[in-house]
């Protein structure tokens, strides 16, 4: 497998809940969707790189003609980050923050994974493929079949759930590769992993502001994936990409570094490969 970036955009901004402001510490703008959609689409047509948007069940309707004009570029695969926004497992955080936010109780999860499906669906003729989950877990959804099983039934591929360490916190190591879910049962199910920071985390410890040194920070995993040949599923914010950077000015520069040293796609047209790698495996062997 070459060197791979997977950028994924989790679109998930409701004023009032999420991110909370006591959490960022200042005031986010409400409007940060509206801002983000408009300005990522022109980002990437300007760079010419794809990207996955991980977006909200609840904000799908009242983002449709950002979310069209998304698709009609040919850049983006849309999938979901569920409904609303809730754990799905419990995050015991081991941090200087001691954060826990308990699971949702297990009879309201399936609505929060269908509902995203049959809305992309409607409204937009999208196969929804893939989900990510609010907050990520410590080893995903490995110990979570009765989970996985609902988003088999509601037909995606892959999830993208492993982003913290032993500590349930960040950051996660590169020893975490993508991989198939198959001792739980679900063989055709990839794991998707997010190594390293998720930006939210990052820039809240070394300040909002500070994006030339977050962009050198992502330059150096960028360099790290290139190294080592992995594959590094990029998880950014439509709230974080506009604080400070309404213009996507630093995930501009961002794009341009990485295009030059990745092979940049899809979180889906990734599935595709692994599965095909697989299955060429398999048929090769004596």
């Amino acid at each position: 497998m070459s060197a791979t970036l997977l950028i994924g955009y989790d679109v998930e901004r409701i004023p009032g809940r999420v991110p909370g402001e006591k959490w960022v510490g200042e005031p986010v703008p409400e409007n940060a969707t509206d801002l983000f959609l408009d300005n990522v689409l022109r980002i990437h047509r300007e760079v010419g790189v794809p990207a996955t948007i991980f977006i909200l069940g609840c904000k799908i309707e009242r983002h449709l003609a950002q979310l069209e004009a998304c698709l009609a570029s040919g850049l983006f695969e849309i999938a979901q980050h569920t409904q609303d926004h809730f754990p799905l497992k419990t995050v015991l955080e081991e941090s200087p923050y001691n954060v826990y936010l308990p699971g949702l109780p297990f009879g309201r999860i399936e609505e929060q994974l269908a509902r995203p499906v049959e809305l992309l669906g409607r409204h937009l003729g999208v196969r929804c493929r893939g989900v990510t989950t609010p907050y990520s877990y410590y080893r995903g959804l490995a110990d979570r079949p009765d989970i996985l099983e609902i988003v088999a039934r509601h037909g995606m591929s892959y999830v993208r759930s492993y982003g913290r360490n032993s500590r349930d916190y960040f950051p996660l190591g590169w020893d975490v590769k993508p991989s198939w879910y198959a001792r739980q049962g679900f063989p055709e199910m990839l794991e998707i992993p997010m190594q390293g920071w998720i930006d939210a985390q990052w820039r809240r410890e070394h300040g909002w502001r500070n994006w030339a040194p977050y962009h050198e920070y992502l330059e150096g995993q960028v360099e790290a994936v290139a190294g080592g040949g992995w594959c590094w599923s990029h998880c950014q914010h439509d709230w974080t990409s506009v604080f400070y950077d309404e213009r996507l000015t630093w995930t501009r520069k961002f794009l341009e570094y990485a295009a030059n040293r990745l092979s940049v796609m899809t979180h889906y047209d990734f599935y595709q490969q692994m599965h095909g790698s697989r299955e060429r495996a398999v048929a090769n062997q004596p």
